[in-house]
């Protein structure tokens, strides 16, 4: 077996020919579509993070509002219960005021009516102490005598 020279070169040339053609058309290509791809993959995971700073910077900033509208809603429930025990206060001491007024009208109808009812009973008194007096002393006493000793009697007891 003897090695041809030629044959060798040719085929070596064929071969560096095939490898400059699969490099130029098929290699490079697929170098570019790899880089291409490596890019995006990059530019992907880069947005991603982006992405997460930017969640956790909006979770962040929706944990302060949540915070302070909580603190807002607990003084605004606060000073509702303030406002609302000094609302009770003072419905209870315009009801005591009202319910005073009311008891010194009631009370001055009472004593009005205790008055009239004196007076009347009074009068009664009068009247049968009259009537009783002349009933007894009609017999014994003048007319005359009989007025005067009523008229004392009954300014006595005005």
């Amino acid at each position: 077996m003897e090695i041809d020279i030629k044959q060798v070169l040719l085929q070596l040339l064929n071969f560096g020919i095939l490898v400059a053609l699969f490099t130029k058309f098929m290699f490079q290509p697929i170098l570019k579509i790899l880089d291409a791809r490596s890019k995006k993959i990059q530019d992907g995971q880069l947005a991603a993070e982006k992405s997460l700073k930017e969640a956790a910077g909006a979770e962040k900033r929706q944990a302060e509002k949540l915070a302070e509208a909580s603190k807002k809603a607990a003084a605004i429930i606060a000073e509702a219960k303030a406002e609302s025990k000094k609302l009770g206060v003072d419905l209870i001491s315009e009801a005591k005021s009202v319910a005073s007024v009311e008891l010194a009208k009631q009370k001055e109808a009472f004593q009005k009516e205790l008055e009239n009812e004196e007076a009347k009973l009074k009068t009664r008194i009068a009247d049968l102490v009259v009537s009783t007096t002349k009933a007894v002393l009609s017999d014994s006493l003048k007319p005359a005598e009989l007025k005067s000793i009523t008229a004392k009697e009954i300014a006595k007891l005005k």
